[in-house]
């Protein structure tokens, strides 16, 4: 069964009609490259009924995300009437909910002392730093708006579950499509979504495209589908350092920059020749350059040369 279109924003028609029976049961969710959280500004409570309405059509996806604040203020205000009826199961299943979103952003954010909190006044949420700066989620960088985007929607998609269930303890099972989620994000970052995903929604299978190194090789029980060979790679891809991968998976002939390739053919050049003098002009011209991986570089390929010239 197609989950999506070629074109990556529309979900077939028998997908579509598998999701609306199935609505309440499983998480279905595909994530493109170029996402944003934009939240729409909320000015005052909805019912929850209109808000999980738009779950039955995934045409609606910009939608759904745009209004993921709105439940967020639901679930606060909510909050505040469980509290006047003693409805003390619920509110502490809403507090476990902000717990849980708070934890992860102060993994995503790497700050230990970061706190959410909600202005009532406005119907607003800050996120408010260990230095004491306060941010919406629309003001994040792209990089951190873009995995929210993709964690709050996983979130609300669970807690509604959940309700539907009346299990908070539920963990529902689901597929993720997920396209480049490196976007924007630094190398330390990059090793860290996929684990993070996998902890908090350990039922669902993540299915990623991605050009990214690390992220294929943050997990340790994944297949990887290389597309240039057509194989599936089930071993080795979690052990393996980051020049393997880009040799053996990503097209690149050696781990080293084309600058660093000139520099080796320079000095084989030079090595071919015989010319002491120009290995000299060479190591002092390009002595920034000669670290001490690529000087080992250098001394393997000219040791390559005189085994090979021995040999004849």
């Amino acid at each position: 069964m197609r989950f999506y279109e070629h074109n990556q924003s529309n979900f077939s028609e028998s997908a579509y009609d598998y999701l609306k029976r199935n609505v309440g049961k499983y998480i279905f969710s595909f994530f493109q490259a170029h996402r944003k959280v934009l939240l729409s500004d909320v000015h005052t409570v909805t019912k929850e009924s209109d808000f999980v309405s738009q779950l039955d059509d995934p045409n609606k996806k910009e939608q759904f995300v745009s209004s993921l604040k709105q439940y967020l203020v639901n679930k606060k205000v909510y909050e505040a009437f469980d509290y006047m009826d003693s409805n003390t199961e619920t509110q502490n299943q809403n507090n476990i909910f902000f717990q849980e979103l708070t934890k992860t952003l102060i993994t995503v954010l790497n700050d230990k002392k970061l706190s959410l909190k909600f202005e009532k006044e406005n119907f607003e949420f800050y996120i408010k730093m260990g230095d004491g700066r306060k941010v919406t989620f629309n003001q994040l960088s792209d990089g951190f708006s873009a995995f929210m985007s993709i964690l709050l929607e996983l979130f609300i998609r669970t807690d509604i579950i959940r309700k539907q269930r009346n299990d908070f303890a539920f963990n529902p099972e689901g597929i993720i499509l997920i396209d480049e989620p490196e976007t924007h994000f630094h190398i330390e970052m990059q090793y860290e979504i996929l684990p993070l995903l996998n902890n908090l929604f350990p039922n669902v299978q993540l299915i990623v495209a991605t050009h990214s190194p690390a992220i294929i090789s943050s997990l340790k029980k994944t297949v990887v589908f290389d597309l240039s060979t057509k194989k599936e790679i089930y071993r080795g891809i979690a052990s393996s350092s980051f020049s393997d991968l880009m040799i053996t998976h990503f097209g690149l002939e050696n781990e080293f920059s084309p600058i660093a390739d000139k520099i080796i053919e320079d000095f084989k050049k030079a090595y071919t020749e015989k010319s002491d003098e120009k290995m000299m002009a060479l190591m002092e011209e390009y002595e920034e350059y000669l670290t001490p991986s690529l000087n080992l570089e250098i001394e393997l390929r000219i040791a390559e040369l005189k085994a090979k010239n021995d040999k004849h």
